[in-house]
């Protein structure tokens, strides 16, 4: 029988967006993918929502779905939101393998909260969320657009068309809307915890696999988190912020070295 992990998507991405790397992760390992509350939630995105919500989402869902403690795999929040949930339940937790995690050290945790609290969109990053499109007359008109954006230019057509379909969904009069808005990735974004204390508090492995050209986990930052706590260890690999997207392959072997094959 496979081993049971659970993946926690990024904030933007539903878990279909990873369709390459969970067949790949599949024939050795039962993954139950989560949808954070962006996805499900009727409730409009409110300004802050401390991710300790999602930790406590994700917390329910482990308690669900396994018999016992098990691997968490997350990506960006997703990894981030199973650090405070590993810290708050650490009796859920085998480990936890993050993809190029979102990790604030405190003094950035600080000034970032402080603009965030006095202009709440006006960091680029939020700003650009609030204005991103949201309806397109299809999934290849929305493939079109995305095809053209830096972001993206390491992912591969057929894992781009996996978000594409993962992340817009028909409506009634035509075209296709984008399940997780613009307001709630903006709120995620605020919202950004300070992590020093969760990492610390860490009883379980954690592997972090970085991207060498990340923009949210930089060398200096990924120094200090393993610093933080001997439980935590780390590979930096060939990609960016989006590692699991443009590098599924890859990302995939290293999760079941970790996990299945207990090498990690």
């Amino acid at each position: 029988m496979s081993a049971i992990a659970v993946f926690a998507h990024a904030n933007g991405y539903p878990p279909a967006s990873y369709r390459a790397l969970l067949a790949l992760l599949s024939p050795e390992l039962e993954v139950k993918a989560i949808e954070h509350r962006p996805l499900w939630c009727d409730e409009s995105a409110p300004t802050f929502l401390s991710w300790q919500v999602y930790a406590d989402d994700l917390i329910e869902r482990i308690e669900a779905c396994a018999p016992g403690p098990i691997w968490v795999i997350g990506h960006s929040m997703g990894a981030a939101s199973a650090v405070l949930a590993a810290a708050k339940r650490p009796d859920l937790f085998l480990g936890i393998v993050g993809l190029d995690p979102v990790l604030i050290p405190s003094s950035t945790w600080f000034w970032a909260l402080l603009f965030n609290r006095l202009k709440p969109n006006g960091m680029p990053i939020i700003a650009k969320a609030l204005s991103r499109p949201h309806c397109f007359e299809g999934h290849e008109t929305a493939f079109a657009f995305y095809r053209t954006k830096r972001v993206f230019a390491d992912v591969r057509d057929e894992v781009l068309m996996d978000y594409v379909l993962a992340a817009h969904e028909p409506v009634a009069d035509g075209g296709v809307h984008l399940r997780h808005s613009g307001a709630w990735e903006a709120c995620i974004y605020r919202s950004v915890p300070r992590m020093d204390s969760a990492l610390r508090r860490l009883t379980c492995p954690m592997l972090i696999l970085a991207g060498d050209t990340s923009n949210v986990l930089s060398a200096e930052r990924l120094r200090w988190v393993t610093g933080l706590n001997a439980v935590i260890t780390s590979k930096v690999m060939q990609g960016g912020h989006l590692l699991p997207l443009e590098r599924p392959e890859e990302c995939a072997d290293e999760i079941l070295r970790c996990i299945v094959r207990e090498a990690c």
